[in-house]
């Protein structure tokens, strides 16, 4: 569906990611997981929903990323609309990669980069419904620097003894004391079996893919219970 939409606020982390807060003109209904498509300088722009469901009087978006031209444009486009109040259109719920709420399974959360918006939708639509098995969520990014919501995970990972909370970050920083190296690799060294893991993945589509490849055939991931809507695309 379409909708016209306003910028209502925008939050700007030291890692250059921001949080862009839109309000439609007509209340929508979606589920942990989906995301809008933003017309944007004639193109048309996915964004994950960041906000859980049950939080949807403003939709959170996260701009930035690897590809700097587009988060550029992006960033800029918002902050002017912002500032002039202008309306823009976005059409609204798509995504097929939704949390699964009635599963039992344990959960595998993986992202890369700002498909951590994505994550953060699942993430806290669970926490929202009080899901009681255990929830990995493995972020992966190229320094510590853009770890923006790292303390944010910190404390929900000390809230809720169910959720373990693992950030990966790629390159080595003299501050940093964590894992290093590749996200999936990371999981790979965490795990043995995931066949009966439901497993949520969003980032660059190359991790993507390789996660969804890798998993299966090394780690017996079960493609019935592997979701994102990179894998849509072959």
């Amino acid at each position: 569906m379409i909708f016209n939409c306003k910028v209502k606020k925008i939050e700007a982390s030291d890692s250059h990611i921001y949080k862009v807060f839109i309000k439609s003109d007509k209340c929508f209904d979606y589920k942990a997981g989906q995301y809008v498509i933003v017309y944007l300088n004639g193109k048309n722009l996915p964004f994950s929903i960041a906000n859980c469901p049950t939080c949807n009087e403003l939709i959170e978006l996260h701009v930035g990323g690897s590809v700097k031209e587009s988060a550029i444009e992006a960033i800029s486009y918002f902050i002017n609309a912002f500032i002039y109040q202008k309306e823009f259109t976005i059409d609204a719920p798509h995504g097929d990669a939704w949390l699964r709420d009635e599963s039992q399974s344990p959960l595998l959360l993986i992202a890369g980069g700002t498909g951590l918006s994505y994550i953060n939708s699942i993430l806290s639509c669970c926490i929202s419904k009080q899901l009681s098995q255990p929830i990995y969520l493995y972020w992966g990014v190229n320094s510590c620097e853009l770890l923006y919501e790292d303390r944010k995970l910190k404390a929900l990972s000390a809230q809720f003894p169910n959720v373990k909370y693992v950030p990966v970050v790629e390159h080595k920083h003299t501050k940093w004391e964590g894992k290093i190296g590749n996200v999936i690799d990371a999981v790979m060294d965490d795990f043995a079996d995931l066949s009966d893991f439901d497993i949520y993945v969003c980032g660059p589509f190359g991790m993507s893919r390789s996660a969804k490849d890798i998993l299966i055939s090394q780690k017996k991931a079960n493609i019935g219970k592997m979701y994102s809507d990179a894998f849509s695309y072959t």
